[in-house]
């Protein structure tokens, strides 16, 4: 398992400042105590960077939640979402997503049914911080500064400079999907559907994330009366017709990270 991961985080996916051999891996934690050897890895980056907290952006953290609330019951979680009609559009754009909007709109409602279920709890216990994707980007200080005060954290103006970072340049020129990170906070980075979605595409991602949409304060362009002639089987056909016409182009460093990833799980 130590070689697996030392393969997952020497991929060419994203640059860290520190850069582990397979020995210093070995020295950071006795064998069979994955806790300390993951607690130990963000640490010496933390500690690489200068800095004292490690802030993780994940995806999927609910997949694995229960392995962090056990080992890191410490640990607050940030949880943020984005208008699905807007994270579509993205999927249709890049090409190194593996799919279309039908695709785009059914993981995005995954990705809220699930994270949801765990946000509640964790909200109550003080360890959980929801925040729009829209909102953070259009009050970018109100909502900093709350996002800080949940995580104990004292405000500095400098955290609006971080697309001037050396390393935040590199990161953002490792992947498409990357590069807005070496561009600051985009303000008017929302509601870019209405322009570059198609009606049709539009009461598609309606019809999948409705509730979601609904309980998370997403206002939709379509009634739901307008929606009910958009059937499963249309959207089946439509999703496989996205799929036939995507031309994947995930770069080398993806690549290897899916490779490295899906070795390490088959553990």
């Amino acid at each position: 398992m130590l070689r697996d991961i030392h393969r997952l985080i020497s991929v060419e996916f994203s640059i860290w400042k520190k850069d582990f051999s397979y020995e210093e891996l070995k020295n950071l934690a006795v064998p069979g105590d994955i806790k300390s050897l993951i607690q130990n890895i963000f640490l010496e980056e933390a500690f690489e960077n200068g800095k004292q907290h490690v802030f993780i952006k994940e995806n999927h953290v609910y997949e694995f939640l229960p392995f962090l609330m056990s080992y890191f019951p410490e640990s607050k979680f940030v949880y943020q979402t984005r208008d699905p009609r807007d994270m579509a559009l993205s999927w249709k754009r890049n090409s190194g997503h593996p799919g279309g909007v039908v695709r785009a709109a059914r993981q995005w409602k995954l990705d809220q049914q699930q994270s949801l279920k765990n946000y509640h709890l964790l909200e109550h216990q003080g360890k959980a911080h929801f925040v729009r994707y829209e909102d953070l980007t259009q009050n970018s200080e109100v909502e900093i500064r709350k996002i800080l005060d949940f995580l104990g954290v004292p405000f500095d103006s400098e955290i609006f400079e971080f697309h001037n970072d050396e390393m935040t340049k590199k990161n953002a020129g490792m992947q498409n999907a990357w590069s807005n990170i070496s561009k600051g906070i985009i303000s008017n980075n929302s509601k870019k559907y209405l322009k570059d979605l198609t009606e049709s595409e539009i009461k598609v991602v309606e019809k999948i994330c409705w509730y979601e949409m609904k309980h998370l304060g997403y206002q939709t362009e379509f009634s739901y009366d307008a929606l009910t002639s958009i059937s499963e089987d249309w959207m089946d056909e439509m999703d496989q017709k996205e799929y036939s016409e995507l031309e994947l182009d995930r770069s080398e460093g993806v690549r290897a990270n899916m490779a490295a990833k899906s070795r390490f799980y088959q553990r």
